[in-house]
């Protein structure tokens, strides 16, 4: 029997999104990154921490600031690399067999495109907000300022359909355009000196070690310390020079950390000094949460923890619950625990865990907002989803 507490109408929304979130296909991959980049899942409105190697769906979004840089590698082996202060949305579908339809919204920024092939079905588009950029397989940059208004394009290999409603033309290599609100796209040659270089000067300089104080599953409320080391990201050599701060932030609203194990947080600036420091960590609810690390020019570095709820742990929850069912009289909740026992309970909206909600819904600090919810799940479990307020 699952038994989700504090669950209000927000519960919903999060729901919906997950569940749409889950639909979304895999479009490509972050290869590279330098500082900490923030990707938006498909159906969240929020920003979270990135890291390398993680798969990226369609329909998700992407921001850098200023010194922050990301590549990543779509299915088809396009390579893109996105300068800082840009935010990008990718959208990407397969056509047929062979084809992808892949389009970059970028509503601010610049980014490089080294692009594969497209074939005879494929599109490549990068979209402004005054033009946007076909290919069919080139390399090129496109760049948008806010302040002027104005897309800049420069193509050293292939050709790109490039301009907007007043005028569009095709810029072949070592060719530049620009287009904006007020004017169609016109174009010039350009020479070498003119070429973009930033692209080649994206590789992040640290990255991280990361190594708990245990391993494996750990019961829910377990302290885990975490040891962070930085190194050098391309040798991997221990950087004892190394003295500052790193960001922790966790992936999971159950994942707690801190410095010091009496203040926890979702996310702390933890002090480096001689090239270590140490992050700890604890989990309200069973789940498989993460952390990730980063910090100005270095990639970021992501942990997953497992965390599980004893059967003591269990026990004393349904104990908690069976006496609050007999309080308020519900006779069908008295039965379903009678006949059952608590496979995991987790709190899915607000703070805290399970046995400290029980707990306050015992001594009367927390009161319940209306009647359970009960949802046989077809295989012998029931769901029960309790939703509770302070009195």
């Amino acid at each position: 029997m699952n038994n989700k507490i504090f669950n209000r109408i927000l519960c919903l929304f999060i729901c919906f999104a997950l569940a749409f979130s889950a639909n979304a296909k895999v479009v490509a991959a972050i290869s590279s990154m330098k500082g900490l980049v923030m990707v938006k899942p498909v159906g969240s409105r929020k920003y979270i921490p990135a890291y390398k190697g993680q798969m990226l769906k369609s329909g998700e979004w992407l921001k850098t600031k200023d010194g922050v840089f990301i590549a990543i590698v779509f299915l088809d082996g396009s390579n893109i690399k996105i300068q800082q202060q840009t935010e990008v949305k990718i959208t990407s579908y397969r056509m047929t067999a062979k084809d992808l339809k892949t389009n970059l919204e970028m509503s601010k920024g610049q980014a490089w495109s080294n692009v594969a092939d497209q074939g005879v079905g494929g599109e490549f588009t990068i979209k402004t907000p005054t033009a946007v950029a076909s290919v069919k397989g080139t390399e090129f940059d496109l760049k948008f300022d806010e302040d002027s208004g104005e897309s800049t394009l420069t193509v050293m290999s292939g050709a790109v359909k490039f301009g907007n409603e007043l005028g569009e033309l095709m810029a072949n290599a070592m060719e530049a355009a620009s287009a904006s609100e007020t004017s169609g796209a016109t174009k010039k040659s350009i020479s070498k000196k003119d070429l973009p270089s930033w692209q080649d000067k994206t590789d992040p300089g640290l990255a991280f070690k990361l190594k708990p104080d245990v391993f494996g599953k750990q019961p829910t409320g377990k302290i885990i310390k975490v040891g962070i080391q930085v190194i050098n990201a391309k040798s991997k050599a221990f950087k004892k020079s190394f003295s500052g701060t790193v960001a922790v932030d966790s992936q999971n609203s159950e994942l707690l950390v801190s410095t010091n194990g009496s203040s926890w947080s979702s996310s702390v600036d933890v002090n480096i000094n001689g090239g270590r420091g140490v992050v700890q960590v604890k989990s309200s609810q069973q789940s498989k949460p993460a952390l990730i690390v980063t910090a100005a020019n270095a990639e970021s570095k992501i942990i997953v923890f497992e965390y599980y709820q004893t059967r003591s742990q269990k026990r004393a929850a349904q104990a908690k619950l069976a006496s609050i069912a007999n309080k308020t009289g519900d006779a069908k909740l008295v039965k379903i625990i009678e006949d059952k026992v608590i496979l995991n309970s987790q709190v899915t909206t607000g703070f805290g865990n399970v046995s400290d909600v029980l707990q306050k819904l015992e001594t009367g600090e927390l009161e319940l907002e209306g009647t359970p919810i009960y949802t046989e799940n077809g295989d012998g479990t029931v769901t029960v989803t309790i939703k509770v307020k302070p009195r």
